[in-house]
């Protein structure tokens, strides 16, 4: 069984019927994103006569409910997974529209027919953007907690001195357009965390001569918490709970790395406007705790912890 939403003559409705023959069959992993989407439309707390029930609100609506149709209808993996990504960019706008933020720009709007791009996400799991591509391609960002930061789990094969690996972040709305923070540039292969800012709608993703990469969005109830010793390698982000204090950092490979705090309240580079606290004055490190970065040429630091925050850290791969 699967979900059939479509468009009535009085309005929206919602049916359940079986919807494909056994001459029709897709992955089963494409099969069950499909019936998740369908789910989670759905499952939208939306009243199509209530207040909030805009002209706006229902016109992504309506796209959001045509898209699952297409998808439950295809024949080809191609053509639902494009069906999928259309449906899941009109989820986003439609929960923006509702809870007043920004509302994004798809970079590919909605379209059907032949010859429309077969879409990155390679099994149309959610959260999930894979790709094999010369060139540069533009991701909506799917977050798990709308309108909150998110972490960046990025892996891309190996490449070679001419084939740089990178994640760039844009914000691309109705009403602002600006290029973000570099997440990631590496030349080698890759595999690591990055913070995400609230307001980044999109992922800029550079990969050349077909190294393969995938993106996941994770919540940033996902990042490993800080404990009094940790030790890893490579870009991770580090919970902390705790109260003020002092982190000391140290890289075996110095080379271009940095260590940022990120707080709590922080919803870009530089909107943070907690109280500072009181620290003594023999306290080592510095009193710019709002985002405090360090490129760690002599491979150690400290870093002040005034509140609960994360922790991001970058090194380079072995070799660079």
């Amino acid at each position: 069984m699967s979900f059939l939403l479509g468009l009535g003559v009085d309005g929206l409705y919602l049916i359940l019927r079986r919807r494909r023959s056994a001459a029709v069959e897709l992955p089963a992993a494409v099969e069950e994103s499909v019936t998740a989407f369908g789910e989670e439309v759905a499952a939208l707390d939306l009243n199509v006569n209530g207040p909030d029930a805009t002209p706006a609100v229902l016109k992504e609506y309506r796209a959001a409910l045509a898209a699952y149709d297409r998808a439950s209808a295809a024949r080809r993996e191609p053509d639902a997974l494009t069906a999928l990504r259309d449906g899941r960019a009109a989820m986003i706008r439609l929960d923006a529209r509702r809870h007043g933020r920004p509302v994004p720009i798809d970079a590919l709007p909605p379209a059907a027919g032949p010859g429309r791009p077969q879409p990155l996400t390679g099994t149309g799991e959610r959260y999930v953007y894979t790709g094999r591509n010369s060139g540069e391609t533009e991701v909506l960002i799917d977050r798990p907690e709308p309108g909150r930061p998110a972490l960046v789990e990025a892996d891309a094969t190996r490449g070679d001195m001419e084939t740089r690996f990178e994640i760039k972040t844009i914000t691309r709305t109705e009403d602002l357009t600006k290029t973000g923070d570099t997440l990631v540039s590496e030349l080698y292969e890759y595999h690591g965390r990055r913070y995400l800012p609230a307001d980044a709608t999109h992922l800029l993703v550079g990969a050349w001569k077909g190294r393969r990469w995938s993106i996941r969005i994770a919540p940033l109830s996902a990042a490993t918490a800080l404990a009094p010793e940790h030790r890893g390698h490579g870009d991770e982000v580090l919970r902390y709970n705790g109260g003020p204090a002092v982190l000391t950092v140290q890289f075996e490979q110095n080379e271009f790395s940095k260590v940022r705090y990120v707080c709590q309240c922080l919803r870009s580079r530089s909107a943070c406007d907690c109280r500072t606290p009181a620290w003594p004055e023999d306290t080592p490190g510095d009193n710019d705790w709002s985002v405090n970065e360090y490129d760690l040429s002599d491979g150690r630091n400290t870093l002040r912890l005034p509140r609960p925050s994360w922790s991001s850290t970058a090194s380079p791969a072995p070799g660079t």
